[in-house]
């Protein structure tokens, strides 16, 4: 019995977040209904706990674009540092690539990365994969031969290594 009352309290709970997020986000009558036609209902007391704590969290998200902007971030982070592993053929799993984000990142927890920080992480691990692969087709490819190092000065002259210039 006990366990009853909890959970109509919990769905009490959870269609007053429904409706003041319905609320705040303007949705009108016409999305209501498309909402809950998703889930297969005609009205929201219908819906049980489940679902309503899932709409809630989704309209939430969908209400807090730089929330869902850094969730994205942090994907695509997790993907370019899966990619660097693979590149460097280091196995990695979720918990590793997360704790090399974090040690890049200087940060304790992978989800307080701020969002300026994940975009630079991002960009700085797929560079690395770019040049990792850069170097081994460059080492893969046969040199024919007629190339050659060169350092230019700043004055504008430009001198081979262990050639005298003249």
């Amino acid at each position: 019995m006990m366990k009853t009352i909890d959970n109509d309290h919990r769905k009490r709970q959870l269609l007053k977040r429904f409706h003041m997020l319905l609320n705040r986000a303007r949705i009108d009558e016409d999305g209501k209904r498309e909402i809950l036609a998703s889930y297969g209902v005609e009205h929201s007391s219908e819906m049980d706990c489940a679902g309503l704590a899932d709409v809630c969290s989704k309209l939430a998200v969908a209400m807090t674009p730089r929330a869902s902007e850094a969730d994205r971030w942090r994907k695509r982070v997790m993907a370019a540092v899966f990619g660097y592993c693979q590149a460097m053929d280091y196995e990695a799993d979720v918990n590793r690539v997360k704790a090399i984000a974090c040690r890049a990142a200087g940060a304790t927890n992978f989800n307080r990365i701020p969002l300026d920080r994940l975009r630079s992480l991002y960009n700085a691990f797929m560079q690395r994969v770019k040049d990792i692969e850069k170097v081994g087709r460059m080492a893969d490819t046969p040199q024919d031969g007629g190339g050659f190092l060169y350092v230019m000065f700043p004055d504008g002259r430009k001198e081979i290594p262990g050639r005298i210039n003249r």
